[in-house]
């Protein structure tokens, strides 16, 4: 039996999704093709792993800038109302158009 905190207990799933969710949004940030594009090694044209690395440590550098300055954004400074955030959330669909017509009941 697992106890609290331990490796693979609840607790600790609880925290490693929540923590993994975080990386792998920020991954997806970073890998924004208008912006750094950091999946896309054919930008950085130079060859050498430390090279490589070295650019690649530059993008992110500038992916933590730009989300650092798009928060700044929504601050409430000099008395002012706070700025709301943009959601970029997919808008999703109703459950019965995700199949064919006739295989969901209407009950679902």
């Amino acid at each position: 039996m697992n106890r609290p905190g331990e490796y693979g207990g609840p607790e600790w799933q609880q925290i490693y999704f929540r923590l993994r969710n975080s990386v792998e949004g920020y991954n997806g940030y970073a890998k924004n093709p208008l912006a750094e594009a950091i999946e896309a090694a054919g930008s950085r044209r130079i060859r050498g792993i430390a090279a490589q690395t070295i650019l690649l440590a530059f993008q992110l550098a500038h992916a933590n800038r730009r989300k650092i300055m798009k928060w700044l954004k929504t601050l409430a400074l000099g008395g002012e109302r706070p700025r709301r955030r943009t959601h970029h959330r997919r808008k999703t669909k109703e459950p019965g158009t995700w199949t064919p017509t006739g295989h969901l009941s209407s009950a679902a």
